[in-house]
């Protein structure tokens, strides 16, 4: 299985104030980071939500991430044919009874 490239944050924070260049100037950008700031209202109050800064980077996945997904992949691999055999229990057992 070949490591393919995933998404990682690398920059994310709340202020209450509205972001400046000083906030991200010190951010080591590439080409294709996708920039995100913006306000969060989560309470309709006045006085409630916060700026929210994220920035994100598609980055080849480690060794240690590569493996964690091909376990999880056979994990649910099992999971998916242990499920389609009580299916099949099932099916047969209600078939073979007409």
């Amino acid at each position: 299985m070949e490591k393919i490239k995933i998404q990682k944050t690398i920059f994310d924070k709340r202020k209450d104030k509205p972001f400046t260049w000083e906030d991200i100037k010190n951010i080591p950008f590439e080409d294709d980071d996708v920039i995100q700031l913006e306000w969060v209202d989560e309470d309709p109050s006045p006085f409630s939500g916060y700026w929210h800064g994220e920035v994100n980077r598609m980055v080849e996945e480690t060794d240690e991430e590569l493996q964690e997904r091909i376990r999880k992949g056979e994990e649910v691999e099992r999971f998916v044919k242990e499920r389609r055999y009580e299916s099949y229990l099932r099916l047969k057992k209600e078939f073979e009874t007409e």
